[in-house]
């Protein structure tokens, strides 16, 4: 913001006070329109952070319905391997075939980074900001969680090793039924988060 000085000499009283009344008036005038801008700006940047996180939050939900479903068929799938492996284990003869296969799509959290990045949240009614926190917060155990039981299957086949199961000896088979066992309670584990999300997702829904 520049100040000028008179293009014209200062000769009386009268006209150094029109001079800085004529200052003062434009630079109020800067100042309200520099005011003017920022508001603009807040408000463009909010009401767009508004729009991302609702585009976001609602295919995180899609993608976690999905992510259910698929737990609920993974869950089955390593019961049958447990099955399978406790038969093997007392020389029976087991049906079907073991799977140690798994799908999992974690949430997104791109425009929840980018609003608390620019200061958008801070911009957000403070009840706002904390259901958007408590969503983001719980995603991110879900998908931690998740990384835990993705862990656990691959533990679960690690005796396999591209083996027959004729191959696989009794302190095998004991360790593949443990890492199943431990990969289903963690599974289960997390379904329950999914479940708690599924809760939040709802409620922000409604509230925010």
């Amino acid at each position: 913001m520049d100040v000028h000085a008179p293009h014209e000499p200062i000769h009386t009283v009268g006209d150094f006070f029109l001079h800085l009344a004529t200052i003062t008036v434009g630079l109020l005038i800067a100042l309200a329109l520099e005011g003017l801008v920022g508001v603009v700006h807040r408000r463009h940047l909010l009401h767009q952070a508004e729009a991302n996180l609702h585009v976001e939050l609602n295919l995180n939900r899609a993608t976690t319905a999905k992510d259910e479903q698929q737990l609920n068929r993974t869950a089955a799938e390593i019961a049958t391997n447990i099955q399978i492996l406790t038969a093997l284990k007392n020389h029976q003869t087991p049906t079907g075939t073991l799977d140690f296969n798994w799908f999992w799509n974690s949430t997104q959290s791109a425009a929840w980074d980018t609003a608390r990045d620019t200061g958008a949240i801070a911009l957000m009614p403070y009840e706002t900001a904390q259901g958007y926190s408590i969503v983001y917060g719980q995603q991110s155990f879900v998908n931690q969680q998740a990384l835990v039981y993705i862990h656990d299957l691959h533990h679960s086949a690690d005796a396999m090793q591209a083996r027959k199961l004729a191959d696989l000896q009794p302190a095998d088979l004991d360790k593949m039924i443990a890492n199943s066992q431990e990969a289903l309670v963690d599974l289960n584990y997390l379904r329950e988060l999914c479940t708690s999300l599924d809760r939040i997702y709802k409620s922000a829904a409604e509230g925010l």
